[in-house]
């Protein structure tokens, strides 16, 4: 029990907003740290389901609450995949060795290439938003959990890079099979929920979320060799603009 409590506390710790604890990074702290992950997704989700729900009586235009859908989830997860997603993104820009990318993943200071990228990235965030429908926000709370649990598959099931730092979450024998079938757990349960609430939404965010995690894959065997820590935090930054965007093309043909 103690393990799986550290794991909680590490968890939110590491990924979420709230207070960091000093608690050492090893096996012990981190066993279970990945089935704990999406329930920060789901606590994002919830927050975004009822700011669909005040937004209309508060805000007259589309741009205040595109703004926080696109920006709220990253305040929520304290920065930590946004992190990933920009050392992931100034490596691969670099078009250097994979061993100088794998360097430059591990470099606390961001180059030039990243930070145009996030500009990019979150005013495509914030133009996608600004045309979703109100219904559209509950279908898309889903999605958070969605992005953070195929995040925990992803390293149980993957190979890992040679300086990945990854190996520190994984559970020995059966544990790890557990924690895998509970990712996959959560990834139906919350598609399963999408399909309920417009199956042609539903169904357009689950192909999103499946063509960002191929390029997640895709890109982390070329670059750097294997899944790295930051290499799945790009993967959620990206699942996270794929599963609207995916939802946007679905209610421009259906709704």
């Amino acid at each position: 029990m103690k393990k799986i409590w550290n794991s909680f506390i590490m968890a939110f710790s590491t990924y979420s907003i709230s207070p960091k604890t000093q608690m050492e990074r090893n096996k012990d702290n981190t066993s279970y740290i990945l089935i704990f992950i999406p329930l920060i997704g789901a606590i994002i989700g919830f927050i975004i389901s009822r700011w669909a729900i005040a937004y209309p009586y508060l805000c007259d235009y589309a741009v205040l609450p595109a703004v926080v859908g696109a920006v709220l989830p990253s305040i929520l997860s304290g920065g930590s995949h946004l992190d990933g997603f920009f050392r992931t993104v100034d490596a691969m820009c670099s078009h250097q060795t994979r061993e100088r990318k794998l360097q430059i993943l591990e470099d606390s200071h961001g180059g030039y290439f990243a930070i145009i990228v996030c500009v990019c990235y979150f005013m495509l965030a914030i133009g996608i938003w600004s045309e979703m429908p109100v219904d559209g926000l509950f279908i898309l709370s889903y999605g958070f959990v969605i992005s953070r649990a195929l995040y925990g598959f992803s390293i149980l099931t993957s190979k890992h890079a040679k300086e990945s730092k990854c190996s520190v979450y994984l559970p020995e024998g059966i544990l790890k099979y557990a924690q895998i079938f509970i990712m996959l757990l959560y990834v139906a349960v919350c598609a399963v929920s999408m399909i309920n609430l417009n199956r042609g939404v539903g169904t357009a965010c689950i192909i999103g979320a499946v063509i960002s995690f191929i390029y997640y894959l895709i890109v982390s065997y070329k670059e750097f060799g294997g899944v790295t820590e930051d290499s799945a935090g790009f993967f959620v930054q990206i699942c996270e603009v794929a599963i609207p965007l995916a939802a946007l093309i679905a209610y421009k043909r259906w709704w």
